[in-house]
């Protein structure tokens, strides 16, 4: 480089060591371009083959990382050619701006692939998905991946510099720990999100119960913190995750959307209790958003104090229209009877009264 550099006959130090200087920072520059054109040249060969987008977000992380190294090393060699005319204490810091520099550059790189692979994973894999475990863990795990590449990157200059890194460590331990006390129950949430997550014992859209507290409602997300269920009144409900895994959940669209119809009823004794069920079971049958299969079943549960207790099952092909099928099936039952002159009694108690000769 010194020799090449030695073409340059100016007399005046100061000024041919500013010219040298310009020519190098004016090389680095054409050469980053002539960089761009190769990688240019070989991504269009490579990615032509492929049918995936990876390599073509990979490679163009690649080319902008190589010109930024490329022109910073123009400029510090440039600077190194004139530390002798502009001498002073910043020429004591240009190795260790340099350093930094690549460092920086270096982390950026990596970041960079990084979020090309997961912005890659989301457009082509997890579109493709019914989980949102994907769509969830992706930005964390970018963001966890930059936080890890920077960290690694800052205790590299410090060490560089022979700052003792030991103690910030241990700082560093101590506080996380402070702060993992401080905020347990938001980690016990996430963790929960994450086996959530993970499980699957529901999805988005899913309407579920909470045995704990009959809270039911249709699932909105599934967040690392907390689930969000709309309930029947059309508000959004933010239940922790760690609530969730501790209790019994009952998915009512899982496996299957179709659910379960029960109506209890009474009759009179005395009643026909065939004629009952068979009434039963054909206004059942009578509505199509009951399933033919399998058929609707009447029983005998018992005998109350003023009653004899008949319930009918059935199955609602979707559970959405379970609540309206029930309304318009208890509606129906209860014209039927009335037509069929079936009673349904009130309730009523037999007094026996005791007559006792008087004494004496």
């Amino acid at each position: 480089m010194n020799e090449w550099l030695d073409i340059f006959r100016i007399d005046n130090l100061t000024t041919r060591m500013l010219v040298q200087a310009a020519v190098i920072v004016a090389a680095g520059y054409v050469i980053s371009k002539i960089v761009h054109l190769i990688v240019k040249i070989i991504q269009h060969r490579i990615t032509s083959k492929t049918e995936t987008d990876l390599d073509d977000r990979i490679i163009g992380v690649l080319e902008k990382s190589v010109q930024r190294i490329i022109n910073v090393s123009a400029l510090y060699i440039a600077a190194g050619r004139i530390e002798n005319v502009f001498d002073g204490k910043w020429t004591l810091y240009l190795d260790g701006a340099f350093f930094v520099a690549m460092v920086i550059f270096i982390t950026m790189l990596l970041s960079g692939i990084v979020k090309a692979m997961m912005e890659w994973y989301v457009t082509t894999i997890a579109t493709r998905t019914d989980s949102q475990v994907d769509d969830e863990l992706v930005p964390l795990v970018k963001r966890v991946a930059n936080m890890l590449l920077y960290s690694i990157g800052l205790v590299i200059c410090l060490d560089h510099f022979h700052i003792d890194i030991q103690a910030l460590v241990v700082s560093l331990g101590v506080g996380s720990f402070a702060i993992a006390f401080a905020a347990q129950e938001t980690l016990a949430n996430m963790i929960a999100g994450f086996v959530i997550m993970v499980d699957r014992p529901f999805r988005t859209g899913d309407r579920i119960r909470i045995l704990s507290s009959q809270q039911t409602g249709d699932v909105i997300k599934v967040g690392l913190r907390s689930t969000k269920i709309l309930d029947f009144d059309n508000n959004i409900v933010m239940i922790p995750n760690a609530q969730i895994i501790k209790n019994e959940i009952v998915n009512l669209s899982y496996p299957d959307v179709a659910s379960r119809l029960r109506i209890e009823v009474g009759i009179a004794y005395g009643s026909d209790i065939e004629k009952a069920k068979k009434i039963l079971t054909g206004v059942c049958e009578s509505f199509s958003q009951i399933l033919p299969e399998p058929k609707p079943t009447a029983y005998l549960l018992g005998f109350g104090d003023s009653s004899i207790n008949l319930a009918v099952v059935a199955r609602v092909q979707h559970y959405r229209e379970v609540f309206d099928t029930s309304d318009a099936v208890r509606v129906k039952i209860y014209d039927e009877f009335n037509k069929q002159g079936i009673e349904f009694p009130f309730p009523q108690r037999v007094v026996h009264i005791k007559n006792q000769s008087a004494s004496g």
